[in-house]
Order: structure tokens, then sequence, then C-alpha cells
């Protein structure tokens, strides 16, 4: 056995054997485990019944569904009333053509023109009327034209002012409608040669006519006088 010794209240010796004491010790332990056992056992009883009513869960009774029957819906149409247009065919009108002239051969000269008056404007010289000689006659070839508008000229007014006179030879061709082109001029002067152009051009002329068609027609010669008078 094992001895412990100590001091007593009265000064003497306290002797007390050491497995005694540790029985004591470990009574007092197992007195205390118990005493805070027995509140954390209620308290853990106490927190599972709490939960154990909120978890449970009742009896749902469902309510029962009326089922009604779905009835099909149709749409209906309104009925589209068609229109039904009857073209009156317009009536055929025969318009009668006039008959067309006939066309009879004429001389190949460019011949039998009004002689054209020439304003010179309003310059320094005395006014007096400026006209074109009478056009000589012209071969031209076996071709048929008329002049249906003459050219008409203006006196140059520089060709005027210094007093000067010319004549031309104006060559063209013409086209299936009469009308000139490929226009030169050969003049005395060439101060006359853009005018006598220019007049030409403008006019108009009845085309050259082959088996009752208008063809164009080359070679042509208009005569072209300019004269102070």
């Amino acid at each position: 056995m094992i001895r412990v010794q100590g001091k007593s209240f009265g000064g003497g010796a306290l002797v007390a054997p050491l497995g005694v004491a540790s029985a004591r010790r470990n009574l007092g332990q197992d007195k205390r485990f118990l005493t805070s056992i027995v509140p954390a056992a209620a308290v853990t009883l106490g927190l599972f019944l709490a939960m154990t009513q909120l978890i449970r869960v009742d009896e749902v009774e469902l309510t029962p569904v009326a089922h009604r029957p779905l009835t099909a819906i149709t749409l209906q149409s309104e009925p589209v009333e068609t229109r039904r247009i009857d073209r009156v065919p317009a009536p055929v009108v025969d318009v009668a053509l006039p008959p067309m002239p006939p066309v009879s051969k004429i001389a190949s000269t460019v011949g039998g023109l009004p002689v054209p008056v020439i304003d010179r404007g309003d310059w320094g010289l005395a006014r007096e009327a400026i006209r074109f000689a009478p056009p000589a006659p012209q071969a031209i070839g076996e071709r048929v034209a008329q002049a249906i508008r003459p050219p008409v000229a203006s006196y140059p007014g520089d060709m005027a002012r210094r007093g000067m006179e010319g004549s031309c030879d104006v060559h063209f061709s013409l086209s299936t409608r009469g009308l000139p082109y490929d226009v030169t001029a050969t003049c005395s002067h060439a101060g006359f040669e853009k005018e006598a152009v220019r007049a030409v051009s403008k006019a108009e002329f009845l085309p050259e006519i082959r088996q009752g068609l208008p063809v164009e027609s080359h070679n042509y010669v208009y005569p072209m006088e300019f004269r102070l008078q």
C-alpha cells in the first residue's frame, strides 16, 4: 500500500491510503457526469419531439376537379361575293387612209425656188434690199429632189460692212426624211461659208423616191449668191 503523509489540522501527520483517494475522485467525476447528462438528454428529447411535430404531414384531401367537355369551335368565313365584269370589246373602226399623192419624176435640178430676202440687220450702210440671185439650173444626176422649205440665209455682217459680195456652191446629201447632212460650202470668199452651210442645213426637201420608197441621195449642189444692192 502507498501511504500519503501530510499535516493535519491539529498539526499531526495525516496518513491516507492512495487507493481510497483515487476512488473518491472518480466517484465525484461520475456524479458530475450524471448530473450534466440528464438535462442534456431532456433537451435532446424535447427538440426531437418538436421537430417531429413540425415535420409531420397531415393527410391532404384533393378536391375532385369537374371535367368539362371541350366544344370544337369552327370559324365561319363570310362568303365573298365575286364580282364579274363583262368587258365589252371595243368596236373595230375602219379608218380609211387618204390616198398617197402620186409620185412623179421631176427634173434632176433644184430650181424654181423663190428668191429669199436677206435681212442685213442694223449696220452703218444704207438700208437696201439684199437678195439672192436666182440660182442657175444645176445638174445633180438622175435623182429626184424638191425643196419644200428652201434655204434662207442672212448676209454676214462683217462682209456687209466691208462691202464684199460673193457666191457659194453648197454640196450636201439628203436622208430618207429629206433632211440635209454632210453639208459643205465652196465660196468665193471664206466669210460666206459658215452662213451658207447653216442656211442649207436648216432647209427641208422631198427625198428621192425609188420604187415607191424614199431613199438616201447624195451629190446635191445648191448654188447661192450674196449681192449688195
